[in-house]
């Protein structure tokens, strides 16, 4: 569950800032006296206090926080925290039915085995008090509820080991996988021009007009974004061309440290971002600068690799406006977002081209779709009537393509849609159409033509690995459908925000 803090730069910041805009946002509900806790759902027939299920949803933001990279969820965080709250109640109900045990002494030996709690291969008790007052305390975590977050995140674990043991993958289904993953194919393409069918579409001007108007969000209407930034720059030591080896790792890991801790402190905002960090780094003796307001593609040339400073420009937000350490071939970036200049509608005229081209493109992809239809069903016809599928593609109006034999994982570099058909390759059986597949051209129809056994010098390392791949993902969709059906059970009512949701989608 847990990743290395210290040693994978970007994750002291990530749980910083995810963390404490899940307390901003969902924990510091002020109290209101004279009022109960209220039901908020109810599992095993007992009723779940607002409280109850505060603390579950304080214990997913952590594990959120700490499982790995952020995921920006937007507008549905709050949701996301729900449903991995409600699921984390179940789990512990379950727990407690089937009498799941962790001692204290595995949770102290759980969390001293932490990859970012060593030091020199050993648990650091002075890395751990750092993290306690540096990290936890800032966010209103105790010491006492991380221990009991941690034990619960074990008892979690013993009941799902209980739960997926009785599954498992036979070596015929790896066998399989592994054929149809690294086997050979042999393919024909049919595919259909989206180009002829624009051709013959005919615009009338009110119909851009309406479009302009009904589509006010599209980005492609609207000048680039500008954002403005801040940075401190944090170099590597002169000699580091003659470092080598372990000599080389250790000072660059100094280097990041220190830019660690930078960001670290400049993340807690007492001011504006742009005061903090520019505060900060004057007491510390840094240098701070910044940057005029630019564009994606066109990030500031005097930065030290202007493409990978512009993209971490602009994946921070105005709530998360500082980032985790950014490493360049001469030092890290630690950046602060200061400012977003969203981009201006342009004006019609300016954008009618644009419009006209995309409204073309649309009626085209309709019409197209609308005759994919009818040419599937002949071609499966005449597939099943054992007539030459190239010859009906053809008079059909599809060009056919013919490209060499290739591994569906590893499909050619010049095949347009190669992914999209190298997938689509994994899960047809010989001899067999494909759906059609949209493309940026138009769409292709894929006929596999044959699959020969693979002949890959580590065929047992693959099969291994295939094999951890599909046991896991069996076992995550079994604990998603056992937690989907715990859910319905009598005595069990998830929260309102949930039943919404559910409901949505349905209709």
């Amino acid at each position: 569950m847990l990743k290395i803090l210290r040693t994978h730069s970007w994750l002291l910041i990530i749980v910083l800032a995810v963390i404490g805009i899940s307390f901003l946002l969902f924990f510091n509900i002020p109290a209101l006296s004279g009022l109960k806790n209220p039901s908020v759902a109810k599992i095993a027939g007992k009723s779940i206090s607002l409280e109850t299920f505060r603390l579950a949803r304080q214990a997913s933001s952590i594990e959120m926080a700490l499982s790995g990279p952020a995921q920006n969820y937007g507008e549905n965080t709050q949701l996301v925290l729900d449903q991995m709250a409600w699921t984390r109640l179940i789990f512990l109900q379950a727990a407690k039915e089937l009498h799941c045990i962790v001692p204290e002494e595995e949770v102290v030996r759980f969390i001293q085995g932490l990859p970012f709690l060593q030091k020199d291969g050993k648990y650091d008790a002075s890395t751990y008090k750092r993290f306690v007052s540096s990290f936890l305390n800032p966010q209103g975590i105790s010491e006492e509820r991380f221990l009991q977050v941690m034990h619960e995140e074990l008892l979690i674990g013993e009941l799902k080991k209980v739960l997926v043991a009785p599954i498992e993958v036979i070596p015929k289904e790896v066998d399989e996988i592994y054929t149809m993953t690294f086997g050979q194919v042999q393919v024909s393409l049919f595919r259909m021009n989206l180009q002829e069918f624009m051709k013959d579409i005919q615009l009338k001007a009110e119909e851009i007009e309406k479009e302009y108007k009904n589509h006010p969000k599209d980005p492609d209407y609207y000048t680039p974004e500008k954002r403005k930034a801040g940075f401190v720059f944090f170099p590597f030591p002169e000699n580091i061309q003659n470092l080598k080896g372990k000599e080389l790792e250790d000072a660059k890991r100094k280097i990041l440290e220190e830019a660690e801790d930078f960001a670290i402190e400049a993340s807690r905002q007492t001011e504006t971002a742009e005061m903090n960090m520019e505060k900060l780094a004057k007491e510390k003796n840094l240098t701070y600068q910044t940057t005029e307001p630019f564009t994606l593609d066109k990030p500031p040339v005097t930065v030290v690799d202007p493409p990978k400073f512009s993209k971490t420009v602009f994946e921070l937000s105005l709530d998360k406006a500082v980032s985790e350490p950014v490493e360049t071939s001469k030092g890290y970036y630690v950046i602060v977002l200061l400012n977003v200049e969203k981009g201006v509608l342009r004006p019609f005229n300016e954008l009618k081209p644009v419009i006209e081209e995309k409204l073309k493109r649309k009626k085209a992809f309709e019409a197209l779709f609308q005759k994919s239809v009818g040419v599937e069903k002949d071609l499966n016809k005449a597939l099943k009537e054992g007539k030459d599928l190239e010859q009906i593609a053809s008079k059909e109006g599809l060009m056919v393509e013919k490209p060499q034999a290739f591994i569906p994982v590893d499909p050619p570099k010049d095949l347009e849609a190669a992914n999209e058909i190298g997938f689509i390759c994994q899960l047809l059986e010989p001899l067999h159409l494909s759906h059609f597949l949209p493309t940026p051209s138009g769409g292709v129809f894929v006929y596999l033509k044959s699959r020969s056994a693979p002949t890959l010098p580590n065929e047992m390392e693959i099969k291994d690995r295939l094999e951890k791949d599909l046991l896991i993902s069996r076992r995550q969709a079994f604990l998603e459908e056992w937690v989907l059906n715990r859910s319905k059970l009598p005595g069990y009512a998830p929260p309102a925000s949930l039943l919404q949701r559910s409901a949505a989608q349905e209709n």
